[in-house]
């Protein structure tokens, strides 16, 4: 019983907690709308990133593979030359 109090407190509290924070959750709302918006109408938004992304994993694979060759040359050993 004391738990069901406890969480109907707690409920109510959050619920006038919304209500007393109307306006800003209002404008939070409307804000997302209207990035959602021109999300739709701007299609580049989502193309420009993943392609940036793809092209970034091309240009790490390529850069291992090279390694990889550039590995597989010569022993690589410490100089002596250099400290």
């Amino acid at each position: 019983m004391a738990l069901m109090i406890v969480a109907g407190l707690l409920t109510f509290l959050f619920a006038c907690a919304v209500i007393c924070g109307r306006k800003s959750l209002q404008t939070a709302i409307d804000v997302i709308d209207a990035s959602a918006d021109y999300i739709a109408h701007n299609k580049r938004v989502i193309l420009v990133p993943n392609l940036h992304f793809l092209l970034n994993i091309i240009v790490v694979i390529v850069w291992l593979f090279g390694f990889a060759a550039v590995m597989s040359l010569n022993e690589i050993k410490a100089s002596s030359v250099i400290p």
